[in-house]
């Protein structure tokens, strides 16, 4: 019950207010029981100065005083420690003896003390007036009341005792009903409250009635608790909706940035994502090529839409798998056209070897495709390698392409080659010689740059029967 920090809060409090309430009444009771001793040693001296006044010893002052004396000398007044003789009237002091009592004749005169405690000095101090004196007499003795104090300071103890040990069931008692009624509820609505925190942080809100409070009384923590079983089931279930809505957006994303990947080359459209919109560079050396399938037309006007995109995407596809196998770049189709490049995004000293091997297994791979609506499908190929400035251009409709001269004879290359044959300029047959076979074609007149000395690109000779 104690472990919670409230109640051990509320403990303190509820003793504390227990013992002042109990302090109250054990302050008067401790100072009445102190008067009724005082009194009790007061009655004994009492006795005998009234024998003293009623044997007419206690006529003059010395009289007094010497009677007194002799007492103490006697035993029968042995607790006195001392005593003074006042004049009642003006507080003059007349005589006295042994130890001077503390309090003082004008003190006993003016306030009409009969008695006063001086529990540091272990003595109490009584007086008598002229009316138990006669005259104008005022006699104040010191007592000897250590025996005394004692026994107060044991009753004190005893009340003390007593009194902390009512606070301590009254508060025990206080405790168990507020446990009851308050702090235990206060509690469990924490312990939920740490729980549904970390559930909402961890996402885990898929059964949000096991964190419900059990609902208690009907009082103001009933409410709390009611708000919180409303509150926490509203946003378990925001929470649930807006996880849906970000694993919606997250596949979106997702879509969105493998479609861009599918447009621009991933280097590229890791710029686009980053907020880069103008997008241009140039490449010193890169190999381009273009690839159109030979009889398209005729396939075009005797198949079915269908089967003619079937067909299409089915010979691209093959490409590009084939792109990918050499770590080349596919720049786009127009067509039944094809435009392959290597050596950009990111630079590569290798591009020519891979973009003539892509070539070999193009041309290869379309040798050996057999579909019925393929027949008489050939495919035609040229290649170039030079500079070429790359960029995207577009703003809803992106477009990753290349200008230059280098795009233009690579072309040229394809238009004014031979299907099922591969055309090289002679700038990229340097470059593949003598790890490629390669043969001249001869001077042929290109559109746009003039005569050009072309090449074909053989494919490798089969091995000999029996060779390693």
């Amino acid at each position: 019950m104690l472990r919670a920090r409230l109640a051990r809060r509320i403990a303190f409090w509820i003793f504390l207010n227990f013992l002042v309430v109990e302090a109250l009444v054990l302050v008067p009771s401790v100072l009445r029981q102190a008067d009724r001793l005082g009194a009790q040693l007061r009655q004994v001296s009492t006795a005998k100065i009234d024998w003293l006044v009623a044997e007419g010893q206690a006529g003059s002052s010395p009289q007094l005083l010497a009677a007194v004396q002799r007492l103490r000398s006697s035993s029968m007044l042995q607790d006195i420690e001392g005593a003074a003789l006042y004049r009642a009237s003006s507080g003059e002091r007349l005589g006295g003896f042994g130890a001077l009592p503390q309090l003082s004749g004008v003190q006993a005169s003016r306030n009409r003390i009969e008695g006063r405690w001086y529990p540091l000095r272990g003595s109490y101090d009584a007086a008598w007036g002229p009316e138990s004196l006669g005259g104008d007499h005022l006699l104040v003795m010191r007592h000897e009341a250590s025996s005394i104090r004692a026994g107060l300071l044991s009753y004190t103890l005893n009340i003390t005792l007593i009194v902390l040990g009512i606070a301590a069931f009254l508060t025990l008692i206080t405790l168990v009903v507020m446990q009851r009624l308050v702090i235990g509820r206060i509690v469990t609505l924490r312990d939920r409250l740490v729980l549904g925190g970390r559930a909402l942080a961890s996402g885990s809100t898929s059964n949000p009635e096991t964190l419900l409070l059990p609902l208690g009384a009907a009082d103001e923590v009933g409410e709390v608790e009611q708000a919180f079983n409303q509150s926490f089931l509203t946003t378990a279930a925001e929470m649930e909706r807006r996880q849906v809505a970000e694993r919606s957006a997250q596949q979106e994303q997702e879509r969105a940035d493998q479609l861009l990947l599918n447009i621009l080359p991933p280097p590229i459209a890791m710029e686009m994502k980053r907020g880069r919109r103008t997008i241009a560079e140039t490449h010193a050396d890169v190999s381009v090529l273009f690839a159109d399938i030979e009889g398209f037309t005729a396939l075009a006007a005797r198949l079915p839409c269908h089967a003619l995109v079937q067909l299409l995407n089915q010979v691209f596809s093959a490409f590009d798998q084939l792109c990918e196998r050499h770590g080349l770049e596919k720049i786009k189709t127009i067509g039944d056209n094809y435009m392959v490049v290597g050596g950009l995004p990111l630079p590569r000293e290798n591009h020519a070897d891979a973009i003539a091997a892509m070539a070999l297994d193009m041309q290869a791979w379309m040798r050996d495709f057999r579909s019925p609506e393929a027949e008489g499908m050939a495919l035609r190929i040229g290649m170039h390698c030079g500079p070429v400035v790359a960029g995207v251009i577009g703003t809803k409709k992106f477009i990753y392409d290349l200008w230059g001269e280098t795009v233009n004879i690579a072309s040229r290359m394809e238009s004014h080659g031979l299907a099922g044959r591969i055309q090289l300029s002679e700038a990229l047959a340097r470059r593949l010689e003598p790890r490629f076979q390669v043969q001249q074609r001869g001077s042929l007149l290109v559109k746009g740059v003039g005569a050009m000395t072309t090449y074909w690109l053989e494919p490798p000779a089969p091995a000999a029967p029996g060779s390693a």
